[in-house]
């Protein structure tokens, strides 16, 4: 018995020690190959550093122009307000509707205001004149939020105006509305992107490294000189899957560094939970790229399914549109988009702060992926003559 057990022991550690030489060989192939150690390094701090300035979806500035048909010093003082607002830029030389319409056209002029004659009397007489804004809305998310930021204006003027008038007898009948913005109170894009962005990364360096490590073997034979060697496929694809994980995980680690020190957005959550969720994240993609690289004869066919499947999963994702604004059946694809449930675990962590508990529907989902990728590759790689 005695002998049995320290059999098994040793067969143990040579099966470990076997995973572990395949894990240095992975590395020292990644890190050799010109085009893989490029994507491992360049890529992330391109998508860390680059993306999140050139993708702002802040609106910022506006070009806005003026038709005053009632010139008086309400009209006026209107103009004056759109002159002391950081969102607005005026153009000038706008002297009528069809002047406004024609540098619409020519995207000199974002938003057209027209005040109607006769708008401050009707005002004062308790009448509610029309005062025309026309926006240009082949860009609509910076027409809506532009229009936004009209009402807003306006709101704010009218108040001011009638309460000089009034001598203050207006403000007292106005109910003051307290606002606040939890887990982002500055409304910063780049809170809600970064995280997104920092998503995207983990899952293109798994896909992408896994995919084309196994395929570029497959081109080159040495896949095949692996196959006739003792090593089990489970020593195979762990000894990949364990190198390409490390390299995911200092990845994500950067990221967390840059996003802290370029950004200043903190984790108010569990790092344990955090680099939990993602260590399983990463076991999915890797699955995925091994799933593709299976089915793939080359680079080029790899590729072409990762980049089908990524365009796919990140317009999906809720990256760029929240996840509750789309169509029922997108928000059903969803259920099985493994980066839409990252994003949604990075910002929860990250901004909120939830916790394991909180998370683990999304823990749930990402593990059933893993495991049928996984299990689908190694089923596969068992009946294919690779």
């Amino acid at each position: 018995m005695i002998w049995q057990e320290y059999s098994c022991q040793i067969i143990f550690l040579l099966k470990v020690r076997t995973i572990l030489i395949l894990i240095k060989k992975e590395l020292l192939q990644i890190f050799r190959n010109p085009v893989l150690w490029k994507l491992v390094t360049f890529l992330p701090l391109a998508e860390m550093l680059i993306f999140p300035f050139a993708a702002d979806m802040e609106i910022k500035s506006l070009d806005i122009a003026i038709v005053d048909h009632d010139r008086t010093s309400f009209s006026r003082g209107i103009e004056s307000a759109f002159l002391g607002s950081q969102y607005f830029n005026l153009v000038p030389n706008i002297r009528s509707a069809k002047d406004g319409e024609l540098a619409m056209k020519k995207n000199k002029v974002d938003i057209l205001i027209e005040i109607p004659p006769n708008c401050e009397a009707k005002l004062y007489r308790g009448e509610q004149p029309d005062i025309n804004i026309t926006a240009n809305a082949v860009n609509s998310m910076k027409a809506s939020i532009g229009v936004a930021y009209l009402q807003q204006l306006f709101t704010d003027y009218f108040q001011t105006v009638f309460r000089q008038e009034t001598n203050g007898t207006f403000d007292r009948q106005q109910i003051n509305v307290m606002t606040s913005y939890w887990f982002n109170e500055k409304m910063d894009y780049k809170n809600i992107f970064v995280p997104g962005i920092l998503a995207v990364l983990v899952s293109m360096i798994g896909a992408m490294l896994s995919t084309l490590n196994i395929v570029r073997e497959k081109e080159l034979g040495t896949i095949e000189q692996i196959n006739i060697t003792p090593i089990t496929k489970m020593q195979f694809f762990t000894g990949k899957m364990m190198s390409f994980w490390l390299i995911g995980m200092v990845e994500f680690a950067v990221g967390l560094l840059i996003m802290y020190g370029v950004f200043g957005i903190s984790v108010h959550g569990s790092i344990a939970a955090l680099l939990l969720l993602t260590a399983i994240f990463l076991l999915a993609m890797l699955g995925l790229g091994f799933m593709v690289s299976i089915f793939a004869e080359n680079q080029v066919q790899s590729m072409f399914v990762l980049i089908f499947f990524f365009i796919a999963f990140i317009l999906l994702s809720g990256l760029f549109t929240p996840l509750e604004s789309m169509p029922t059946w997108a928000q059903i694809i969803n259920l099985v988009n493994p980066i839409a449930h990252y994003i949604s675990i990075l910002r929860s962590i990250i901004l909120k702060g939830s916790s394991l508990f909180d998370m683990r529907f999304y823990l749930l989902g990402i593990s059933i992926f893993a495991f049928v990728t996984n299990a689908v590759t190694i089923l596969f790689y068992k009946s294919r003559a690779v």
